[in-house]
C-alpha cells in the first residue's frame, strides 16, 4: 500500500497525522482501536461535557489554558479536547511566560497541567528555538493533540523516502495518532506548541513526585 502513495495527504493519513487550519471547524474522535477515548473539537464549537468527563481548551487569544470537569458547557474557538473518565479539579493557567525545564537540542518545556498520577493526561508547552529539531524521529504510545501557539516550523511524518513536511504556524492544530513516526523542526523562526498528552507515562508515582524527592531525612 505504501508504494502507491503519491501525495502528502496520503502519506500523512497512512501514518496517522491530522492537520487542521486555523479557520477549519471539525470534530476528531478517537479511533475504534484506541485504548483511551477522546473527542477533539477544532474551531468554533459549543462543547457539552458530560459528568465523568473533562475538557482541556485554549482561550481565543491563545494565552490561557483551561481544564474543566463535567457536567459543563464551554465555548471554544481554537481547540477543545474532551477526555472520558477523568475528573480532576477545574483549573486555569496563563501561558504567557517562557518555558522552565530544559529539553534536548536547545529546546525547553513547561508543565501547564501536570499529570496527577502515572498515566493521567497532561498539558505541556514546548519551545523550539530557530534552527533546531525537538528530537530524533520518534513515536508515542498515545495520542497527542497539539495547538500551535506562536512562531513557525515544520512537522515531519513518515519513514525513509515516504515522509512528508507540513508547515506549522499560529492557530494550526495537529492530532498525531498513537505510533505516528514524526518530529518537529524549525528554520529561521522559533516555534511554541501546546501538546495535550491524552494519556501520559510520567509524574505522580507514590515515590517519584516533587514533594517526596525534595524531602531529605536528617535522622
Amino acid at each position: 500500500m505504501l508504494n502507491n502513495l503519491n501525495n502528502k495527504s496520503d502519506i500523512s493519513k497512512i501514518y496517522g497525522a491530522n492537520y487542521f487550519e486555523p479557520d477549519v471547524k471539525f470534530i476528531k474522535c478517537s479511533l475504534s482501536n484506541d485504548l483511551y477515548y477522546y473527542k477533539c473539537f477544532i474551531g468554533d464549537h459549543t462543547v457539552e461535557v458530560e459528568a465523568g468527563d473533562c475538557v482541556y481548551w485554549i482561550s481565543d487569544n491563545g494565552e490561557i489554558a483551561y481544564l474543566e470537569r463535567g457536567p459543563s458547557v464551554i465555548k471554544s474557538k481554537n481547540c477543545a479536547t474532551v477526555i472520558r473518565g477523568y475528573m480532576p479539579e477545574n483549573k486555569s493557567c496563563e501561558i504567557k511566560t517562557m518555558t522552565t525545564l530544559p529539553y534536548i537540542n536547545g529546546c525547553s518545556t513547561k508543565q501547564i497541567f501536570p499529570a496527577e498520577r502515572l498515566g493521567d493526561p497532561t498539558l505541556q508547552m514546548l519551545y523550539m528555538p530557530p534552527f533546531t529539531s525537538e528530537q530524533a524521529h520518534h513515536i508515542h504510545s498515545t495520542v497527542r493533540v497539539v495547538y500551535v501557539k506562536s512562531g513557525q516550523g515544520y512537522s515531519i511524518v513518515g519513514m525513509e523516502d515516504k515522509s512528508v513536511k507540513e508547515e506549522l504556524y499560529r492557530g494550526k492544530v495537529i492530532v498525531l495518532e498513537k505510533m505516528c513516526p514524526h518530529h518537529f523542526v524549525t528554520e529561521n523562526q522559533p516555534l511554541t506548541v501546546v501538546p495535550l498528552h491524552v494519556w501520559s507515562s510520567v509524574q505522580g508515582m507514590e515515590h517519584d513526585h516533587p514533594m517526596f524527592n525534595g524531602t531529605h531525612q536528617i535522622g
